[in-house]
């Protein structure tokens, strides 16, 4: 399956490789902009343990070059939930960081509050229903199926299918409205195949369009993700 380069930059801390801390606070800062970008994600805060004795806990805000150097924009404060609206941002620069804890890296593991908790019940009502939507917009029938019976059997696989569902019919649908694009799917693609794996990707295999992601949130699609991914699998 065709597989766009990894986005999920903390997975490999779980298996215990070494990261600096410049690349623990790039990572957070990419986990912050991807959800921003839509992402329904839990992110863990970190403590900034700085060379003057101080220490400074809060969420990444961004990590980059600035006017004042390299150096991560960091939520300071506490109390108005994870998404940190409103709250005291401080700039600290790379020189003055001696080291950083992450804290309760897990989190990431589950989707923040605001996807809808689904279930395999719901999910059997809304595959029908893509393949409705999908089959308006295609103008001709197309199927919708999971990549194995037992999809709907594990629960680490819900949410992510659910996910998976919904962002699937709204770019797909709007990707038969893109020249060249719209037609090579009305033409090639007659099925939709839906599973979840270690990775996220796309690939055509005969009349089927096989997507996947990924059980971790970090690493689910976004749609300029999902659509990339279609696009490139597509002749």
């Amino acid at each position: 399956m065709s597989t766009p380069k990894p986005v999920d930059p903390l997975e490999s801390l779980a298996r215990g490789h070494v990261r600096g801390v410049g690349e623990v606070l790039q990572a957070m800062s990419t986990l912050m902009r991807r959800r921003d970008e839509g992402l329904p994600l839990n992110l863990p805060q970190v403590t900034v343990f700085l060379r003057s004795g101080r220490e400074l806990t809060g969420l990444v805000r961004e990590y980059g070059e600035g006017r004042q150097g390299r150096g991560v924009l960091l939520i300071t404060s506490s109390g108005y939930g994870s998404r940190g609206d409103g709250l005291d941002l401080t700039f600290i620069p790379d020189g003055a960081i001696e080291a950083l804890t992450l804290h309760d890296a897990t989190v990431l593991d589950t989707p923040a509050k605001s996807m809808p908790e689904s279930s395999p019940m719901h999910l059997r009502r809304h595959l029908p229903a893509l393949a409705d939507k999908l089959s308006s917009a295609w103008g001709t029938k197309v199927a919708v199926e999971l990549g194995a019976p037992t999809e709907l059997e594990e629960e680490a696989h819900i949410q992510p299918l659910a996910w998976l569902v919904e962002r699937a019919g709204e770019v797909l649908t709007r990707l038969t409205r893109v020249p060249d694009v719209g037609d090579v799917l009305r033409e090639k693609v007659r099925k939709v195949r839906l599973s979840v794996g270690e990775s996220f990707g796309a690939r055509l295999a005969g009349d089927t369009l096989e997507l996947a992601t990924s059980r971790r949130p970090p690493a689910w699609p976004l749609d300029s993700e999902l659509e990339q991914a279609v696009t490139d699998a597509l002749p």
